[in-house]
């Protein structure tokens, strides 16, 4: 999670004080999108002869209130 946060602050100078969730639950920036209960799924898509592709998971960045500076 660290690792895409990263990326994203070019965009968004505040985003380390947002709360991120996927599903409605908070994730825990500390972990991996799979130990955050985010699954590859590209097996089920290839199973259900689906395009994996056109399928793309949304983490919501909630704001904080916090009063950061950039």
């Amino acid at each position: 999670m660290h690792e895409i946060l990263q990326r994203y602050l070019k965009y968004n100078a505040h985003a380390a004080s947002y709360t991120w969730k996927y599903d409605g639950v908070s994730l825990i920036m500390d972990k991996t999108l799979r130990d955050n209960g985010l699954e590859d799924e590209d097996e089920e898509f290839y199973e259900l002869s689906m395009d994996a592709e056109l399928w793309t998971p949304a983490i919501h960045l909630y704001f904080n209130d916090d009063l950061t500076e950039a």
